[in-house]
């Protein structure tokens, strides 16, 4: 099994790959060096995650599998190796060939062979949704199903639960709203101050999602107003204001918090 720090080398070696094959698409040996890379990364992600605990596998996929999941994403848009124009002719290695078979860099594959099923939701596994804290499509993992279909899901980039969907909610157009009565200048100010507090959550859950250095909360350790810290029960949030034993700390799920310190 993987280490963590063997994991996030990889990660940083397979991104060269598939940067320099987004670069160079024309090129077949690099696009192929780039498929079998994330292909291989993937696996040993999952070989890590599942040596791991409930609480430490979260970490991981909080730490490394946005990443992971972007690599996949950037590999499934280079063109898959059949259909890459201009590629120079399948150079042979020993021994013939069977009909229907391609050959190339000692890599062989057959255009006719099936292709696996998709795999099926079931709880605890992956699924793409769109995350309102974060305000874009993220990877997921599925905790509740209603029938066939995901009904909850937890963001892989902040930590939130919520209901599986796969686009923004929509509003209600403004024709089809009847106002009842005239708004009060309170009441509009109240309205205003709610989306502004919601904007700066989403903004919040953004900057946390997007943060590079996080810190695991420890209450023996010291922080700065500032550091992104990551907690098991609240996620990734922000350092406030740091006192003599607690941490004001706010969160994208769940606002501020005090943590106390030892």
């Amino acid at each position: 099994m993987p280490t963590i720090d063997e994991l996030t080398a990889e990660i940083r070696d397979v991104a060269l790959l598939v940067h320099s094959a987004q670069e160079q698409s024309d090129d077949r040996d690099k696009v192929i060096a780039a498929h079998q890379g994330v292909e291989r990364l993937s696996q040993r992600y999952r070989e890590l995650c599942a040596g791991l605990d409930e609480m430490a596998k979260m970490k991981v996929e909080r730490n490394l599998g946005r990443r992971v999941t972007d690599l996949r994403r950037l590999d499934s848009l280079l063109p898959r190796i059949g259909n890459i124009a201009g590629s120079t002719p399948d150079r042979q290695v020993s021994g013939p060939s069977v009909a229907g078979e391609r050959r190339i860099t000692g890599v062989t594959w057959r255009n006719d062979e099936p292709k696996p099923p998709p795999s099926l939701p079931h709880v605890g596994g992956e699924i793409d949704a769109w995350c309102g804290p974060c305000d874009r499509m993220t990877n997921h993992r599925i905790v509740a199903m209603m029938g066939a279909e995901p009904k909850q899901v937890v963001c892989d980039a902040c930590g939130g639960r919520h209901n599986y969907r796969i686009a923004a909610a929509r509003k209600a157009p403004e024709s089809a709203v009847t106002p009842l009565r005239q708004i009060s200048p309170a009441e509009s100010e109240a309205v205003r101050r709610a989306e502004q507090k919601a904007e700066e959550l989403r903004a919040l859950a953004r900057e946390v999602a997007a943060a590079e250095e996080v810190k695991r909360f420890d209450p023996r350790e010291r922080y700065r107003p500032g550091d992104v810290i990551s907690h098991p029960d609240f996620g990734r949030g922000k350092v406030e204001t740091v006192l003599r034993s607690s941490l004001l700390v706010r969160f994208a799920n769940g606002g501020l918090k005090s943590l106390i310190l030892n």
